[in-house]
């Protein structure tokens, strides 16, 4: 795709490690002018990492950097927006209580002649950049009041203000409805035409094989092929994500099934999600697979009452019960570990105790109305400190003090405490180590040999093979397949993932892997 004059970026040998892992090694990239060039690769591969060193968010370890020709050493975020690279990330980093024009044109605000914003000019700025990608919002809006999708277009509008040769695209239609989606595939077509340069992440398959020229795919660190998008199939580009198989660390104990525990009737989540059905049997481990704004948290929260929903029935054990906030939901015995510990999990000054006792607290460890037995309750809470291996210094210390995996076996005991009989588990071994995964395994195991049912949200697809007995794929907030674990494979499943139709139609007609 032309000479060395045509590459605006190119890493040559670079490696960067972060404290026992080793995030990328000795990694060549290069990008042409003007083409969009696909990032792909499994969580963890090194995406978002290379992305941030380039944009020198991180600073590489080994090797080198060169943008437009330009040797990136030494240069801050502000040096290489000047080289003309602007990036979107996944978190918006939006200000809600400002408005649409002030978050567009933050920190690069048109001033008069007397050093004063000029509101007015600044106004026409914003509805020139937000014009871009959408003709829909008004800038005179705050933000607080958009959808999460028009959110992410004011994002994608704000990157703009620089005036980009080069933008890196991190998940950009994660959060955005098929409406923003076809206005933002628009925008990339016209910047195509005008020589921008952009480099994609993304999950999804369609998007990929819609709007990319090139797709490079990187898996541990490594970068494993650069492709043309036209020669390379798409159960093949899937194949090299994923490489060998890897062992099984969790391998599915046999659990008698019995009846449906739990019915989800045409829900409609309020934030994601349109006419979800399922059901869940007592012993059954149920997964729960998509990729980033998919909408599996957001049917985890309308299921247990955190988030209003638009509308659905939920009955437990053949009964039709109302569920419009947790605490509907505890009484009819579900309990949510939320992939989000800190905010929705967690009271960060409170101590372990009363962090692990609090959904059990009224059940257990009170005698009439406000006597509780300390004594039991500190017993329970060692008891779960133990069995969960949980690293603190006893049960008083703050939870805010502990380290993210830690805080996440907390928010496990504590519903473990609570004796339910439903568990939705999101994201549950985030941020957790080997040994902690294992132990939060085996207690979900133990839960479903009890004759608890389980829906288990994960991003880790061979952490649900190995766990689940079924698997439900979710893409742009709906159910688009039902896998059974022992019939399916990492490969069938990452290609649902991102949005596959029809593995099989599309494997056979795919040529061989090496």
């Amino acid at each position: 795709m032309g000479g060395q004059e045509n590459i605006v970026i190119r890493t040559e040998q670079v490696s960067k490690s972060f404290p026992g892992v080793r995030a990328l090694k000795e990694l060549d990239f290069e990008v042409t002018r003007g083409e969009v060039h696909a990032l792909c690769g499994e969580n963890g591969a090194g995406k978002s990492t290379l992305m941030k060193i380039i944009v020198r968010e991180y600073v590489e370890d080994e090797g080198n950097i060169f943008i437009e020709g330009h040797n990136v050493e030494g240069l801050g975020i502000r040096g290489v927006q000047e080289l003309g690279l602007s990036i979107i990330h996944q978190e918006l980093n939006l200000i809600p209580m400002l408005t649409v024009a002030q978050n567009i044109c933050l920190g690069r605000e048109p001033v008069n002649w007397i050093g004063k914003i000029d509101w007015k000019s600044m106004r026409k700025m914003a509805e020139e950049f937000l014009s871009e990608v959408t003709s829909e919002i008004d800038v005179e809006n705050f933000v607080e009041n958009l959808s999460i999708s028009e959110q992410q277009l004011v994002a994608i509008a704000r990157s703009l203000v620089t005036s980009p040769r080069i933008l890196i695209l991190d998940e950009p239609t994660a959060r955005l409805d098929q409406k923003s989606s076809d206005s933002f595939f628009s925008f990339i077509e016209r910047a195509k035409q005008k020589d921008l340069t952009v480099v994609y992440i993304s999950h999804r398959l369609e998007e990929i094989y819609r709007i990319c020229d090139r797709v490079t795919v990187l898996r541990d660190g490594k970068k494993i092929i650069t492709e043309q998008i036209n020669e390379l199939p798409q159960t093949e580009l899937v194949k090299y994500m994923l490489g060998r198989e890897i062992t099984q660390q969790v391998p599915k104990e046999s659990v008698p099934i019995g009846e449906v525990k739990l019915s989800v009737k045409d829900l409609f989540p309020k934030e994601k999600g349109a006419n979800i059905n399922f059901d869940l049997k007592s012993g059954e481990i149920l997964g729960i697979v998509g990729s980033i704004g998919a909408g599996k948290s957001e049917v985890a929260r309308a299921i247990f009452g955190a988030d209003p929903k638009k509308k659905g029935t939920i009955s437990v054990a053949g009964k039709e019960v109302k569920i419009n906030t947790p605490q509907d939901a505890i009484r009819e015995g579900l309990a949510l570990i939320p992939e989000e510990r800190r905010d929705q999990g967690l009271v960060g000054n409170e101590s372990v105790r009363k962090n692990m006792t609090m959904a059990a607290l009224k059940k257990k460890f009170c005698v009439g109305p406000s006597w509780i037995q300390k004594d039991k309750e500190i017993e329970a809470v060692e008891t779960s400190i133990r069995t969960l291996r949980i690293a603190t210094p006893g049960t008083e210390q703050e939870v805010q003090f502990l380290s993210g995996g830690t805080q996440q076996k907390v928010v496990v005991a504590k519903w473990l405490m609570s004796d339910s009989s439903i568990y939705i588990f999101d994201e549950p071994t985030k941020g957790i180590d080997v040994g902690g995964k294992y132990d939060i395994y085996k207690l979900i195991v133990d839960l479903a040999r009890q004759g608890a049912g389980i829906i288990f949200i994960s991003n880790e697809l061979m952490e649900v093979l190995s766990l689940c007995d079924r698997v439900l794929v979710m893409f742009n907030g709906q159910i688009i397949k039902g896998l059974e674990t022992v019939a399916t494979n990492r490969e069938e499943l990452l290609f649902y993932v991102m949005g596959g139709r029809d593995y099989a139609e599309t494997a056979n007609n795919s040529k061989g892997y090496h």
